[in-house]
């Protein structure tokens, strides 16, 4: 059109701004030549009217671009924009700001997603199934189940059809707080929808539920067979559970654990580090045998899979499961070597074994090397765990590490650091109350042992 000097109207402007930035292979798109062309457009309107509907089309669709693409100063300005105006992003818009809002954590995007949705309530937006389900999704991951399905009544109020997102969110909601009959009760209301698309999510929530939560292999695997029912073919994570389902859930059956593995190496689904790690995991953690554990990974390697870090993480947390916290000090070494990067959870598990051996120097000296979320870089931080930040799992570590040579005032002192980090209160609260209870129990022994 613009090369014959056709003018698109500002609105087809704005609907394939907000198209190509939600389709992945369009996204190299040049957002700044689409605006401009928006605003050429904009300017060829005469009515003021039409122009401000059209003003805020165009900036709305540009906020959702740049959200979409991580462009947050840009979609600030954006939304800015959309306020001089006199209005506010539509629901679509204000899902994709919560989507690409990232803070420190599952408890704090939630608190987001309420703030967002209060927002939304009062400048009277009318809500779509996209926000919804955003929503609904921060909400879950923050645990905060009342609140979930108080979004999803009123989503029902609105007269907005719940879809396989929406059901596959809200039955992950409850396997995460434990709501065992509520998950199924989700699961028969969704295959019983008239609009029902069978999805892989739902599913695997439900069997991932009762693999390592309940610990039931046979509704385990009831969901599984319910999957191959309806034609969804099992996807890489439905491997992994249901290696696990036979590795990890007494009475084991690791010869069927094994014969998937070998299954995939002829499927569509191929074997991968995530379901060697499962089976390392079951060796070393629930089976106690680091033996096996290292031959799996061995066969692993033998087998042309290469571990980038699931793998090792499984067979740290093996060796450290049965005091072997000097080889599990070597085994990621050998990550590092190989030019993988540890995470956050190899070096928590390292903190735990040296923790557990009295080695509190060797604890402290991985907890300083790394880095804080908020705060300035380490002096010297060590190449092993260079890059790496803290979550809120490692001062839990360190305190716990503490707790168990008992450092309460160490502790204590991890504790006013974790609170500098600004974690929200429900995530600071547990490792409060750990020490706590640490500091009554010694006092208990110490009065026991003056009496």
């Amino acid at each position: 059109m613009t090369a014959e000097n056709q003018l698109p109207t500002a609105q087809a402007i704005a609907d394939t701004i907000q198209v190509c930035a939600k389709r992945e292979k369009e996204r190299t798109t040049d957002y700044q030549q689409l605006f401009d062309l928006a605003h050429r457009s904009l300017d060829a309107i005469a009515d003021p009217v039409h122009k401000r509907a059209a003003e805020y089309e165009i900036y709305n669709a540009m906020l959702v671009a740049n959200a979409t693409l991580g462009n947050m100063t840009q979609a600030k300005q954006n939304y800015d924009a959309i306020v001089k105006l006199g209005q506010f992003p539509d629901a679509t818009g204000y899902a994709t700001l919560l989507l690409a809002t990232t803070t420190s954590g599952a408890v704090d995007e939630a608190h987001d997603a309420l703030k967002i949705l209060d927002e939304v309530k009062r400048h009277g937006i009318k809500p779509n199934i996209f926000f919804y389900n955003v929503v609904i999704g921060k909400l879950s991951k923050g645990r905060k189940i009342e609140r979930v399905l108080e979004v999803y009544e009123d989503m029902m109020h609105q007269k907005i059809r719940p879809n396989a997102i929406t059901y596959g969110t809200l039955i992950s909601a409850c396997t995460r707080v434990g709501s065992e009959e509520m998950a199924k009760s989700l699961f028969k209301e969704m295959v019983r929808s008239p609009n029902y698309q069978p999805r892989h999510g739902p599913h695997n929530a439900m069997i991932q539920f009762y693999v390592r939560q309940k610990k039931d292999r046979a509704q385990a695997l009831s969901y599984y067979e319910d999957m191959l029912q309806r034609r969804l073919t099992p996807t890489e994570h439905t491997y992994t559970l249901l290696i696990e389902a036979f590795a990890c859930i007494q009475p084991y059956d690791m010869t069927e654990a094994h014969r998937l593995i070998q299954s995939l190496k002829r499927g569509p689904v191929r074997a991968s580090e995530a379901h060697y790690g499962a089976l390392i995991h079951a060796y070393g953690v629930e089976h106690g045998d680091v033996s096996t554990a290292e031959s799996v990974f061995q066969s692993m390697r033998a087998s042309g899979i290469t571990p980038k870090g699931p793998a090792y993480q499984s067979l740290i947390e093996s060796l450290i499961a049965n005091n072997q916290v000097s080889r599990a000090v070597q085994i990621r070494d050998d990550l590092l070597q190989s030019g993988q990067s540890s995470s956050a959870y190899i070096e928590n598990t390292l903190i735990k074994g040296h923790g557990q051996e009295g080695k509190i120097e060797a604890a402290e000296a991985i907890f300083d090397a790394m880095l804080d979320p908020h705060g300035s870089v380490p002096s010297s931080p060590s190449p092993k765990s260079k890059a790496i930040v803290k979550e809120p799992s490692t001062y839990q570590s360190m305190v716990s590490a503490y707790l168990e040579n008992g450092l309460v005032p160490k502790a204590y002192e991890i504790l006013v650091k974790m609170r500098g980090q600004h974690y929200p209160e429900l995530v600071v609260k547990p490792v409060e109350e750990a020490i706590h209870a640490a500091e009554a129990k010694s006092d208990d022994l110490l009065t026991s042992t003056t009496a």
